[in-house]
């Protein structure tokens, strides 16, 4: 049973991980365009970074199911994050403005590939934790929820702070610094205060450690856990045109006239999307959270399209339309994390290797890919409908309508993408309650596979 103190933490954490992924992702793009970097250069920029990224996540997925401390697991990979991100997020906010174009491009780079590096050490561990501090679904759902909370927490801040404060405490680079600093302190109080308990199953321990574990393991476990690959398939369909927040300022300050004014579409909205995450554990006790996670997305494709119609003419008007956006947008900012566990049970029951670090770097590789895409087709688009690089640029005409298409239509094109493959996943809670319990050594084969009713063999 975790502890208050253990929960509470878990949900600082992610308080301060996502300010700092929240502060990268949706402002990398205003920021180097800012800076003078054209649009299509961010967008070549973004995806080539990724390349690093497709080889370093399996890699560290890897080093991270071979490699067992003796103080568990993924506690020491997040106290390395208290340094690297931090230093890596300055970095890339710190780029001089009187060096060329193309020392501006190299600099971009590498700081941007240092930040991606510092968050793969992170992100899969933080996620993978919950499955060595209980055993225990429900408890899994509570963790995740509150993790889920404090990370639209951080979405919140940065949606927020950043576009009503940067011009008033000097520019980008003291934002990212202050932001930085803050998200550091609420980080820090779990790497020294989570317990790793759920040690290995007894096979594991004598034959099968994590130590021991070999690639083709993991490659075994991959190839068997279609669930894992299924929902990861419908969860990069739904967010690859996930691109609004990106160009959440440039809507602000082209269309709405203000860019301070994205931050308060934010506050009103923190609301209802709150309302939203704290119903989830509620109703999943009553709801299979997967069909709660299925009609979240139809109502997505549903909002986006009704606020699109309704316009952004009238400002209280489009805010009413982004409220009901936030409402789902809520449930699903929790719902998503929650089902790589699942897989996580379902691929151990299924190959009996404990390769969950590998499933959780599949999660995180994914959220990076898409942070990657996010950013490059956002940037794609801004050239496409004729965006002029520069703070304070003069547009051309009809680019505030080209650009409202972008950041209400689009997105919801995504998630329209990802309904046909959700429909094929078919794995439940109340199964993988069972797998989890054959997975720790609670009961048999044989018990679990009568329990299933061989849905699973």
């Amino acid at each position: 049973m975790t502890t208050i103190t253990e929960r509470a933490s878990y949900g600082s954490y992610f308080l301060g991980q996502n300010i700092f992924y929240w502060l990268v992702t949706m402002y990398m793009v205003p920021f180097f365009t800012d800076s003078g970097v054209p649009p299509l250069t961010v967008a070549v920029l973004a995806l080539v970074v990724k390349v690093w990224d497709g080889i370093n996540d399996p890699i560290f997925g890897g080093i991270v199911d071979k490699v067992r401390l003796k103080k568990g697991k993924f506690l020491f990979w997040l106290r390395l994050s208290l340094i690297f991100i931090p230093l890596s997020t300055v970095l890339i906010f710190a780029l001089p403005s009187d060096l060329s174009l193309g020392m501006k491009i190299l600099w971009s780079a590498l700081a941007y590939i240092f930040w991606s590096t510092a968050y793969t050490i992170c992100d899969a561990p933080v996620f993978g934790l919950v499955t060595t501090m209980t055993d225990q679904l429900q408890e899994r759902t509570t963790l995740i929820t509150i993790g889920r909370i404090f990370a639209g927490g951080g979405f919140a801040v940065a949606g927020v702070i950043v576009p009503l404060i940067r011009q008033n405490v000097g520019g980008w680079l003291p934002m990212a610094a202050l932001l930085s600093a803050v998200s550091l302190i609420f980080m820090t109080p779990l790497c020294f205060t989570a317990r790793e308990r759920i040690a290995p199953r007894k096979e594991e321990r004598e034959g099968g450690s994590a130590a021991t574990v070999s690639f083709g393991d993991m490659f075994r476990y991959l190839k068997s856990n279609k669930y894992l690959f299924i929902y990861f398939g419908a969860f990069i369909l739904a967010r690859i045109f996930d691109i609004g927040g990106m160009l959440g300022m440039y809507f602000a300050r082209y269309n709405l006239g203000d860019e301070s004014l994205l931050g308060v579409l934010g506050t009103i909205t923190i609301a209802p999307s709150l309302i939203g995450m704290l119903a989830v554990p509620v109703l999943c006790k009553r709801i299979d959270k997967f069909t709660l996670f299925w009609w979240c997305t139809v109502l997505t494709v549903i909002f986006g399209a009704a606020s699109y119609c309704a316009g952004y003419s009238s400002f209280p008007v489009f805010v009413a339309f982004a409220c009901l956006r936030s409402i789902p947008a809520g449930f699903i900012g929790v719902l998503m994390f929650m089902f790589t566990p699942d897989c996580v049970e379902y691929g151990a029951y299924k190959t009996g290797v404990n390769a969950s670090g590998i499933a959780f770097s599949l999660q995180t590789f994914s959220s990076k890919l898409l942070g990657a895409f996010n950013t490059a087709i956002a940037a794609v688009l801004l050239s496409l409908i004729g965006f002029v690089q520069g703070e304070g640029a003069a547009q051309p005409a009809g680019f505030e309508d080209r650009l409202f298409v972008a950041y209400i239509l689009v997105p919801a094109l995504g998630f329209l993408l990802a309904l046909p493959l959700l429909s094929r996943y078919k794995l439940r809670e109340k199964d993988v309650q069972v797998m989890a319990r054959y997975n720790s050594g609670a009961i048999s084969r044989e018990e679990a596979d009568s329990l299933l009713g061989g849905r699973y063999s």
